[in-house]
């Protein structure tokens, strides 16, 4: 038995309470499409219900013909016929229009002038070219309508504010079904940025000019000013945020700008709880301090627990040159990791030179000094490295917490040897990447790809964390997390030199916020350029929170005695 759903219960029965309500049928024969759903807009007899006295019906039905051949008229068909007629129904009254909508009128003539500066900008030129109001084409006074806001917009947009249309013309000639449209733009002069009038007391004057996108005498574009807000709400230092053009003071070919900053709140604390397969429940706790002085100096510290990672660390920054793009940060941390391959305590100290490139790369240029105690395998070690080195990363996304195409790239060198105080020598150079790919409305492919490679002259004086190891929720599902690697004469994995893993997903959505995946991990970490993949298949849930993806895996491994089929759980961003 199909159930009526609640809403349309509720409709039916406040019809049968209040049958004053039913609306009476208008049938409108014909036409179709834009031309009918503008005839529906203009008709006022539409809007009326059964009981409504004949003689108002009557009278609105005779007004139709008129409201129709407007609505007819507004799409260019100029030459319309109407008829229409009325009848007695079952308890209610039915009107019906027959409209023959004659051949529409098509733009004869089209004279459209830019008088001032911007006949020689390029965006109007393609305004133009774009617009849906052309010669040959059929007239729609709407298309005509947004031609005009659209040149006025950008005007406003582009800085020419003393933008006005002089002429505007529709002349229709019925007869012939042709019409002549006329625009003619006065634009005046193209007007600068002139003086920026901060009103804050939050941060030195010089460090908030740094965040302007623009110079003074710069060519206006409203664009600039909307990136000006974006930066300032994005900086985490201000709450209230105005920026505006004073257009009324406009003078000597210059807009003014004033901005309006209030401080935002100081000190934020976070904390949460996680879990994956790889470390267990986990638990965070953060303090940041985001004005530790008017200079802009920022200060963060952050607290991560489980039972495989636990984490200590805090950071000093301050913004240097471009405060957008530009910062140096002095990082110490201290990391304790017990895994079943090894277990480390690491301190480091760093000193971090962050700046953004083109075509938004980050770039980080560090010096990092690294003490580790470690046990892996047979092995134990206490690792005293200075580490200088370079990276370059890029995330580019649509929609960062579900997106359909997507790219994430980092690369990064780094390097040790005696002349800087290091207990042995080596280079190491790393590539990650991953490209999202939508394949249907419904349908996603992940590409995953990590490698690296350490050349060193005593590799058992790496600690583990400059060793590589395979496995786990973010590498090759189907083996626990860092189990796959080189062994030792025991049988114990002691991480290798290198590493290459490659993942193919496919995700497909079943429910507004949940998907199946299919996927094939396979690589593995090598020691002397011998690789020996390992491969884990399997089927995964997706839940699409608000706050980013929760992932479910089901994956079987094809290599080792152990072919037992594994859970993974994780959670965060796709890239």
């Amino acid at each position: 038995m199909t159930k009526t759903p609640i809403p349309q219960r509720l409709m039916l029965f406040i019809l049968l309470l209040c049958p004053a309500m039913v609306m009476a049928a208008v049938r409108i024969d014909g036409i179709a499409g834009d031309l009918l759903a503008n005839a529906q807009a203009h008709l006022a007899l539409d809007d009326e219900p059964c009981d409504a006295p004949m003689w108002r019906v009557r009278r609105l039905l005779r007004q139709g013909n008129g409201e129709i051949k407007e609505a007819m008229q507004a799409l260019g068909h100029y030459q319309a016929s109407i008829e229409s007629s009325l009848a007695a129904g079952d308890g209610c009254w039915e009107a019906v229009y027959t409209v023959v909508p004659g051949a529409p009128v098509t733009v004869r003539k089209l004279d459209i002038s830019l008088i001032g500066a911007a006949a020689d900008d390029a965006e109007f030129t393609q305004i133009l070219a774009n617009a849906k109001l052309q010669q040959q084409q059929p007239l729609r006074h709407d298309h005509y309508e947004a031609l005009k806001r659209a040149l006025l917009d950008t005007a406003s947009r582009r800085g020419y504010a003393d933008a006005r249309v002089l002429r505007s013309e529709v002349n229709v000639y019925p007869q012939e079904s042709v019409a002549d449209v006329l625009i003619e733009m006065q634009s005046g002069e193209r007007y600068a940025f002139g003086e920026t009038i901060f009103r804050q007391e939050v941060l030195t004057p010089k460090l908030v000019q740094g965040f302007m996108p623009y110079r003074r005498g710069d060519p206006y574009h409203s664009g600039q000013l909307a990136d000006f807000y974006a930066v300032l709400s994005g900086s985490g230092y201000f709450g209230r945020i105005q920026v505006e053009p004073l257009l009324d003071t406009r003078s000597n070919g210059e807009i003014p700008v004033a901005v309006t900053l209030t401080p935002g709140k100081r000190r934020l604390y976070t904390a949460g709880l996680g879990f994956s397969t790889d470390t267990g429940p986990r638990v965070r706790a953060g303090y940041t301090d985001r004005r530790v002085s008017p200079s802009g100096q920022q200060w963060s510290s952050n607290l991560v627990m489980s039972r495989v990672v636990s984490e200590l660390s805090a950071n000093y920054r301050r913004p240097r040159g471009d405060p957008k793009t530009d910062w140096l940060s002095f990082d110490a941390g201290f990391k304790h990791e017990s895994t079943d391959t090894s277990e480390s305590d690491a301190y480091q100290l760093g000193v971090h030179r962050i700046r953004q490139r083109r075509n938004n790369w980050r770039e980080n240029r560090f010096v990092d000094l690294l003490i580790e105690d470690f046990v892996i395998g047979e092995q134990q070690r206490t690792s005293t490295l200075v580490i200088p080195g370079i990276s370059w990363s890029r995330t580019k996304a649509e929609n960062r917490l579900r997106p359909q195409r997507g790219l994430r790239v980092f690369l990064e060198a780094r390097a040790s040897g005696d002349m800087l105080g290091s207990d042995t020598n080596f280079l190491r150079l790393e590539a990650r990447g991953k490209l999202i790919r939508k394949l249907s409305p419904r349908s996603r492919l992940l590409l995953r790809a990590e490698s690296g490679i350490s050349v060193t002259g005593e590799f058992s004086e790496l600690p583990p964390s400059l060793r590589y190891f395979a496995g786990g929720d973010a590498s090759i599902r189907g083996y626990d997390f860092e189990s796959l690697g080189p062994r030792d004469a025991s049988g114990q994995v002691i991480g290798g030199s290198g590493k290459v893993v490659a993942s193919v997903e496919y995700e497909f959505t079943i429910l507004p916020r949940w998907s199946l995946a299919l996927f094939v991990d396979s690589g593995n970490a090598f020691e002397d350029l011998e690789l020996q993949p390992q491969t884990g298949v399997g089927i995964g849930a997706r839940w699409h929170s608000p706050v980013g993806p929760v992932r479910v895996d089901l994956a079987k491994p094809f290599n080792g005695a152990d072919r037992s089929v594994r859970l993974h759980v994780s959670f965060g961003p796709d890239l």
